[in-house]
């Protein structure tokens, strides 16, 4: 790398960086180091649970260049591709790292080290993990993940789980365990009376769940363990249980409100007017909780969290949360109500729980832990 440039970063995502809160870590990427930072993203993702779109939510960004490339398979992170703008990137950029957000043993993965060691063999290749489960491939997955990982320079894994898969597969490259990161400005406490009042309705309490609803996230759980509460449920997602899940939220007598989809500025709001949020996920044979966005940013919100034991929520929530066993809906309920009849305790919880995002979880942090990584790959000292 010439000493006359600033350093290049390439940073590659099918999904996080088409929503504008998650840009951040770009942001703070191009902020805290100075260094030239692209970023290339597609137009859209297509959701897997309702099969809407996600268009990019921003196109500019002061700090950094945002490159919008055509991708084949939007929707299926195994095959998409990048149709345009990649290899123009790779030989004109030259950028000195590559961190692409994706799997090993995603085509696309495979896509970038090919056209990484055509094109820009110099560059560093960075890759991210959150498998949690060992499992051997089919061709043409099987070679892709070998190639990957025999061409990869560093991966950033989301948790243990995933480094111990790394590891079993016969990876012996530098890994690093990152986690998600959440903007902490959007994400936080605030006061909307109105908003919570509409929400709440006659009730006392609003109870909050963010996210798909399907079986394994245990939503009907938390229906039962609320019946003859004074609190009032809202679900902003959607999914194959919705019917279900009104149905029995009817029959248990739960005040119940359906946000089908809603911008992350609305999502913001949402929780800012949740007493408790709750993530009841289950465990299933080829599915746990790997991580849980949306506990970091209930968190960052100042709402007391409670958590199912499923994969990675208890290490989440540390000691700024209730954890109850996955499953369990009279330990669900036991905690709700211990929660929504001690407002000392929820204060104490909320607080607790931005406190730990703040010191661990802000895209401020998460850069910072990132950009280390780079520094060290690219032989850079600390200024």
């Amino acid at each position: 790398m010439s000493e006359q440039r600033k350093p290049r970063i390439l940073m590659i995502s099918y999904t996080s960086f088409i929503q504008k809160f998650y840009q951040t870590l770009p942001h703070e990427i191009a902020r805290q180091s100075g260094w030239q930072v692209q970023v290339l993203v597609p137009p859209y993702w297509k959701e897997l649970w309702s099969r809407g779109r996600k268009y990019l939510e921003k196109d500019y960004d002061e700090l950094y260049d945002i490159v919008v490339g055509k991708i084949y398979f939007p929707g299926n992170l195994h095959l998409a591709m990048f149709r345009s703008h990649l290899k123009f990137l790779l030989k004109e950029f030259q950028p000195d790292l590559i961190d692409m957000e994706n799997e090993v043993f995603n085509l696309g993965s495979w896509q970038i080290a090919r056209l990484r060691n055509r094109y820009s063999p110099h560059s560093k290749l960075v890759l991210h993990a959150s498998q949690h489960q060992f499992k051997t491939y089919p061709p043409p997955f099987s070679q892709v993940e070998k190639y990957v990982l025999g061409n990869s320079q560093a991966i950033l894994a989301r948790n243990a789980m995933a480094v111990e898969v790394l590891r079993r597969k016969g990876y012996r490259g530098r890994i690093e365990i990152i986690p998600h990161g959440v903007n902490s400005e959007a994400f936080r406490p605030r006061q909307l009376p109105e908003l919570c009042q509409k929400l709440r309705g006659t009730q006392q309490w609003l109870v909050g769940y963010v996210g798909s609803l399907v079986e394994h996230k245990g939503v009907h759980l938390l229906i039962r363990a609320l019946k003859g509460l004074n609190a009032a449920l809202l679900l902003v997602g959607d999914g194959a249980m919705r019917e279900r899940l009104q149905q029995k939220a009817s029959e248990s007598g739960v005040p119940l409100q359906i946000v089908p989809s809603a911008s992350h500025e609305e999502v913001a709001q949402y929780m800012n007017c949740m007493d408790v949020f709750v993530l009841p996920s289950l465990t299933r044979p080829n599915w746990v909780e790997k991580f849980g966005r949306v506990l970091i940013e209930a968190m960052s919100s100042g709402v007391p969290v409670i958590g199912s034991s499923c994969g990675e929520i208890p290490n989440v929530l540390g000691n700024a949360g209730l954890v109850f066993p996955e499953g369990d809906v009279s330990a669900l309920r036991q905690k709700l109500i211990a929660l929504l009849e001690d407002e000392s305790l929820r204060n104490r919880l909320g607080w607790a729980g931005r406190r730990r995002v703040l010191e661990d979880y802000s895209w401020k942090v998460v850069a910072a832990r990132t950009l280390k990584v780079y520094r060290e790959l690219l032989e850079i000292p600390e200024e």
